[in-house]
């Protein structure tokens, strides 16, 4: 215990020795934890700005109108492992903000979405998860790689010899479900049966026929009764042959006009009735024009649909801005426009923020929503018969290393414009590349690499004139028997305990300083909040190594000094 005791006396005998030094340490592991902070962070925010902007490893911006086919394109490109189309659009609120809403196909995007942790209450596999619609799409069975969907349909009209003649759409939905419809040709009301014919792209998945519109002229001067019997599905495969697909047994069916021909409730189309038949069929009134209003055109259409499952409203995401800004709370239903149609919306829980969207502290941003595309087109469709195709593409590759690769390949294709691609690891690179961000970052290591150095000497400088100033009390504690390697030990007992002291103070400190410096100074080159905001990292091997680093040359010191004492006879000698 002599050891010890003699170190525990020494620095209660004189506390103040070697507080300069101390000071040092504490000063320049301070400012090496604040580096290491900085660094960290920094290099985190970067990769958190590009997961944001980009959403995906690969995101693929649509330009016009989307094809059937265009997704399993996409998906078909070497080392993509999975596409998910998804549809962007915007919507005014109150206080000339504007929400963004994303539409994104989450049943194939849960493994897609770079969505930091702390931005949402839970993974983002488990929050996509509950956005979809419930149960399968119903319809017709399309093989994959079908080249031609024939439908052989009859129009039989009430008035014999009229020449009415319908333009026919066939609507099919791609395994994402997103509906396309198909121009199949016209269908003359003559009550005879005619083939309409869709071609079909021949890298496509598996289709489901959902549907057929009729888009017909509005006779002049008395209604018709139509009715339209669907007596046939007819794939052909890529070799040729033909395939009859069964159609389904449970129908729906709405009409409407483009233009109202007049105030008279008699010139309106009936309501549309579905038929019990062997064979699919509607009966409808045509409506009228009025014999008055003879320059007066107008079309009915008739929606013949394929019943799916119920579903009343879309399950949301909404953002905590998009929340105040809307004057909103989870579990509440809204109508957002799509395509100038209300869609139910239903919030079923808030997160911080959303990838791609603003997300910023602006005036007229009003936070992000995303809601399920197959849920938000299945919702359309029973309503108002619409669709939205994609206009956007997320891809997720084999590896985040094959994203480049990807990226390569889809701006080699004629049909795509380089600047359509968007590449995560393209906008992390050029964020770490700008120099406003990496200035600080080289300061506050060249700064806490000069205190290393200071307190590295004025410890030395501090230690070995404390020893020099007690070598006579060494030499009498010598000349009273004690062993020359226990005054050693005390000697590294009571420098160690001062080391450990100023490392562990110079770690609170500098962690104090890392959390509370740090979002004030690291900003974007625009010199703005860095979005999602920043998330201090402080790696704890990397300060492991920084404590090991400061404290090696004190160490070194203290020993060498332990071990080189004064001789004790020459001491007491010149002591005398």
């Amino acid at each position: 215990g002599l050891a010890a005791a003699l170190a525990g006396w020494q620095l209660s005998r004189r506390p103040g020795r070697g507080a300069g030094a101390l000071l040092l340490l504490v000063l320049a592991v301070a400012l090496g934890v604040l580096a290491i902070g900085q660094g960290s962070s920094w290099e985190r925010s970067q990769s958190d700005q590009a997961d944001f902007a980009a959403g995906a490893s690969v995101r693929v911006l649509g330009a016009g109108e989307s094809e059937l086919g265009r997704t399993q394109d996409y998906a078909a490109v070497p080392h993509v492992r999975e596409a998910a189309p998804a549809v962007r659009t915007t919507v005014p609120l109150s206080g000339d903000r504007t929400a963004t809403v994303l539409a994104l196909d989450t049943a194939h995007a849960a493994d897609t979405v770079l969505l930091r942790p702390d931005l949402a209450p839970a993974p983002a596999d488990r929050l996509l998860a509950g956005l979809g619609p419930s149960g399968e799409s119903a319809g017709a069975r399309v093989p994959a790689g079908a080249t031609r969907l024939t439908l052989t349909a009859t129009l039989l009209g009430s008035v014999r010899g009229t020449e009415t003649v319908a333009t026919v759409t066939q609507t099919l939905e791609d395994d994402h479900g997103v509906p396309y419809p198909l121009p199949s040709g016209r269908l003359p009301a003559d009550g005879r049966p005619h083939t309409l014919t869709a071609e079909l792209p021949g890298n496509q998945g598996p289709l489901t026929f959902t549907g057929v519109q009729l888009v017909l002229p509005v006779p002049s001067g008395h209604a018709e009764q139509h009715t339209l019997t669907l007596d046939a599905l007819t794939v052909t495969t890529v070799a040729g042959t033909a395939q009859q697909v069964p159609l389904p047994a449970s129908w729906t069916a709405a009409s409407d006009t483009a233009e109202r021909g007049s105030a008279d409730p008699g010139a309106s189309p009936t309501r549309p009735r579905v038929r019990a038949a062997a064979h699919p069929a509607v009966v409808y009134g045509t409506g009228y024009i009025p014999s008055d209003q003879p320059r007066l055109k107008a079309s009915l259409s008739l929606r013949m649909q394929v019943t799916q499952p119920r579903t009343t409203a879309v399950a949301a995401l909404a953002t905590d801005r998009f929340l105040a800004s809307a004057g909103a709370r989870p579990g509440q239903t809204m109508d957002i426009a799509f395509e100038g149609q209300n869609l139910p919306v239903r919030i079923v829980r808030a997160v911080r923020q959303l990838p791609t969207s603003r997300g910023g502290e602006g005036v007229g941003d009003g936070g992000a929503v995303l809601v399920d595309l197959h849920a938000v087109n299945r919702v359309l469709q029973a309503r108002y018969g619409a669709a939205l195709a994609p206009t956007e593409w997320w891809l997720r590759p084999d590896s985040p290393s094959d994203s480049a690769g990807v990226a390569t390949a889809l701006r080699s294709r004629p049909d795509l414009d380089p600047g359509q691609i968007v590449v995560r690891d393209e906008i992390a690179a050029e964020l770490r590349d700008d120099p406003f961000g990496a200035g600080p970052e080289t300061a506050l290591t060249a700064a806490a690499g000069a205190a290393a150095v200071l307190a590295a000497l004025g410890f030395s400088v501090s230690t070995a004139g404390a020893l020099r100033e007690r070598n006579a009390e060494f030499a009498i504690l010598r000349a009273l028997g004690a062993p020359r390697r226990r005054l050693a030990r005390a000697v590294a007992a009571e420098h160690g305990v001062l080391v450990a002291l100023a490392l562990a103070v110079g770690t609170g400190l500098g962690i104090a300083l890392t959390r509370a410096v740090l979002p004030l100074i690291v900003l974007t080159g625009e010199a703005a909040r860095p979005v999602p905001d920043l998330l201090v990292v402080l790696p704890p091997l990397r300060v492991a190594a920084l404590l090991a680093a400061v404290a090696a040359v004190p160490v070194v010191v203290v020993a060498l000094s332990a071990m080189r004492q004064a001789d004790p006879v020459q001491v007491l000698r010149e002591g005398e």
